[in-house]
């Protein structure tokens, strides 16, 4: 029996290039941007912690004798009619109700009788 002949190996494709060509190489990835350099961080007691959460109260001036208090309906409107009628206003008269746009303006008169002005009194003296 007889062996069928091999057939001879094809040379190889690198093998047969001899020329030589410098490749750049590509970086792997993007460095990283670098991160801005901060001052150092001040201790935590140094800063007020309540600082952020803490709102101000509104200053209102009580010494007008006749207001009348507008602003949107919302609490802030409440709790101004209330401030004033703690601070010894009374409500003088019905409160109005408007909408602008979509938005509700409300406003409410007040007044305080202590520094309303009153008339001097006629006197019952003896006529001269």
């Amino acid at each position: 029996m007889t062996t069928p002949a091999k057939k001879p190996a094809a040379p190889r494709a690198a093998a047969a290039k001899t020329t030589t060509r410098t490749v750049a190489a590509k970086p792997a990835a993007k460095p990283a941007a670098k991160a801005p350099v901060r001052a150092a961080a001040k201790p935590a007691a140094a800063k007020p912690a309540a600082k952020a959460a803490v709102v101000a109260a509104p200053v209102y001036n009580f010494d007008k004798p006749y207001k009348f208090l507008t602003g949107f309906d919302d609490s802030e409107f409440c709790s101004k009619v209330s401030a004033h009628l703690n601070a010894g206003y009374k409500l003088a008269g019905s409160a109005t109700m408007t909408t602008v746009n979509g938005k509700v303006y409300v406003g409410q008169p007040v007044f305080k009788a202590s520094n309303i002005a009153k008339p001097k009194a006629k006197g019952k003296g003896k006529k001269k």
